[in-house]
């Protein structure tokens, strides 16, 4: 994939290391652990990996849209992503079979 917008506590903090550094993955397992109903925010992360965080806290999808805007993301495509939910990191295109 590339990146996806997972739910989130309000004020969710990523699990770091001993250095400060998000640990891949990590917010799974804490998530995993988490009602449901108590992920009422949204924050971007990347799943290439196990999954890092790559934004802020988001009490609504109205302020992603508009942080992703801030970050030189089109309205559309911040529009697009969010209705989505998630979006590639590269696209490959096979050349057509003869």
């Amino acid at each position: 994939m590339g990146r996806e917008i997972v739910r989130v506590p309000p004020g969710f903090r990523h699990p770091t290391n001993a250095n400060g550094d998000p640990v891949p993955g990590a917010h799974l397992a804490v998530l995993y652990g988490t009602d449901a109903r108590d992920r009422t925010a949204y924050q971007i992360y990347e799943n290439v990996s196990e999954g890092s965080p790559e934004s802020p806290v988001f009490n609504s999808l109205a302020e992603l849209v508009s942080w992703l805007i801030a970050q030189g993301v089109s309205r559309q495509s911040a529009e697009a992503f969010v209705e989505g939910g998630s979006a590639p990191s590269f696209a490959v295109q096979l050349p057509k079979r003869k």
